[in-house]
């Protein structure tokens, strides 16, 4: 029997690995919050081509499509709603990598953004709850925007690698916030323990 060709948009929604694969490979990873910066670090190899692959090859409707994506994550940007803003950052980048016309660059960033939304590699809604995260991505989701629209791979490829840039640094500040927040946790909990109660002086 022929193989029925299969769409980028088709192999998007399957996001890629069959479930019963991909569930114990996300809880592996789940596991080590270290990983999210390998994420990161593989999503920057293919971010910045399928990008500028984007703004070399998209079609008019891809481009009609991804300017809903991007008035979406504005709407989104101005209701101060981290979850829906979230969730509109990935159908914006999905939107951009399905126009790269490379039906197995869009498989692979599929699946990781399934897993992305699912919260394995990091929690994004807390990162837009960051000081000044939110207004900066938005930033560099224009950039990204304006240069496919203007059909500028090198503009784009650099736009995207500027955005991951960011979101790494974003994630490691909001790690170390988190262990100081942690350490002082621990420390009020022993200065408690060390204090007597009142009457038993």
């Amino acid at each position: 029997m022929p193989n029925t060709p299969t769409s980028p948009e088709s192999l998007a929604i399957e996001s890629g690995t069959p479930q019963q694969h991909r569930e114990p490979f996300a809880r592996l990873l789940h596991a080590h919050p270290e990983t999210a910066f390998d994420y990161l670090e593989f999503r920057r190899l293919l971010a910045g081509q399928i990008t500028a692959f984007a703004a070399e090859r998209g079609s008019e409707e891809d481009m009609v499509r991804l300017q809903q994506r991007m008035q979406e994550l504005e709407d989104a940007h101005s209701l101060d709603d981290p979850a829906q803003e979230a969730a509109a950052d990935a159908a914006f980048h999905q939107a951009v990598y399905q126009m790269a016309g490379n039906a197995i660059m869009t498989h692979v960033m599929g699946t990781l953004f399934h897993m992305l939304k699912d919260g394995v590699f990091y929690d994004r809604s807390d990162l837009y709850l960051r000081r000044g995260v939110r207004d900066g991505f938005m930033r560099q989701h224009r950039a990204i925007y304006a240069a496919i629209v203007a059909r500028n791979p090198e503009a784009a490829r650099a736009a995207a690698d500027a955005h991951i840039a960011s979101t790494a640094e974003a994630l490691r500040e909001a790690q170390r916030a988190d262990q100081r927040r942690e350490v002082s946790v621990r420390r009020m909990e022993g200065l408690a323990l060390t204090q007597k109660p009142r009457g038993e002086e």
